[in-house]
């Protein structure tokens, strides 16, 4: 068993110290991303990304993020929990898509850095849907739903680094820094109570500008 161990432990070892950059014959790298908001400082959704080298110090590179969530508050109609109760849930959906490209310096034989561009594209959805509650208290025989949709387009300039730690497998580092226009689009609402319907609509409105703190990801990426 030790001689299995050590044997283990030294193809380990023998792979981490042969690691180094592929050529350009290897073409393509498929990571995961951990993305952190310098912001906010908190971490958004992870998203994955392809790879591919033209040349030995260009790649194009293809990103996707999905993120969806929910929540359901529950609410009484007395403070002991007994009576009626009611229900307010919200949702949110976000899809994200980018497209761009790297240009790799020099570095060494196992680190890679880069600078890039990206073209941003997203949209998002968001919906509550309240049954006895306006998602604050309990409200006997109220209803409330709605739903308002988001869209965005923007331009990251980015700058990382690959760090082969085996054979064609790397961690990275990058951060970017770009300008993200956003359109909160037409929302509509209906709200019940006592057998009367309202609907109420919120108008489009557009916002834009550089973003006020970087977002940074944290990569694991295969080479293939």
């Amino acid at each position: 068993m030790k001689k299995l161990s050590l044997l283990v432990g030294g193809l380990i070892l023998s792979t981490a110290v042969m690691a180094q950059k592929p050529d350009a014959s290897v073409h393509n790298t498929l990571e995961g991303l951990i993305n952190w908001n310098t912001s906010t400082l908190s971490f958004t959704s992870p998203s994955i990304r392809y790879r591919y080298f033209v040349q030995d110090n260009i790649a194009v590179r293809v990103t996707l993020g999905v993120h969806n969530s929910s929540s359901t508050d529950n609410f009484f109609e007395f403070g002991d929990g007994t009576g009626g109760t009611g229900s307010f849930e919200n949702k949110s959906s976000n899809l994200n898509f980018s497209i761009g490209g790297e240009y790799h310096f020099g570095g060494t034989d196992r680190l890679s850095p880069y600078a890039g561009l990206d073209i941003m594209l997203g949209s998002g959805k968001v919906t509550t849907d309240g049954t006895n509650s306006d998602g604050v208290s309990f409200i006997d025989t109220y209803t409330e739903t709605s739903e308002a949709k988001s869209s965005m387009f923007g331009v990251n300039l980015v700058a990382g680094t690959d760090y082969y730690f085996a054979e064609n497998f790397y961690l990275g580092l990058e951060l970017g820094l770009g300008w993200t226009s956003n359109t909160q689009k037409e929302g509509e609402a209906t709200t019940g109570f006592g057998g009367t319907t309202t609907k109420s609509v919120t108008a489009e409105s557009k916002s834009s500008g550089i973003n006020t703190g970087a977002v940074g990801s944290f990569r694991l990426g295969w080479r293939f």
